[in-house]
């Protein structure tokens, strides 16, 4: 019988900020051949709130992945 051999997991490690601008940026490309700065400016003023994965397929990886700002739409908030 064949054993499988399973990757030993060390840990976890943080990524720097650098590093994370990298991976969002390398993954805005591949999505929606923006730069991570365009699409981190662009997700602010909401112009991807429509999107869904079966129109932009990774789109919702990208945007969990990508630093939180606070989205220009305020759909669902009650007013004080």
């Amino acid at each position: 019988m064949r054993t499988i051999t399973r990757p030993k997991i060390e840990g976890v490690r943080w990524v720097s900020t650098s590093e994370m601008k990298s991976i969002v940026d390398k993954r805005a490309r591949t999505v929606l051949n923006v730069s991570g700065q365009t699409f981190l400016r662009n997700r602010k003023k909401g112009m991807y709130a429509e999107l869904d994965a079966d129109s932009c397929p990774g789109i919702i990886e990208l945007t969990l992945i990508a630093p939180s700002t606070k989205v220009a739409s305020t759909r669902g908030r009650k007013k004080s």
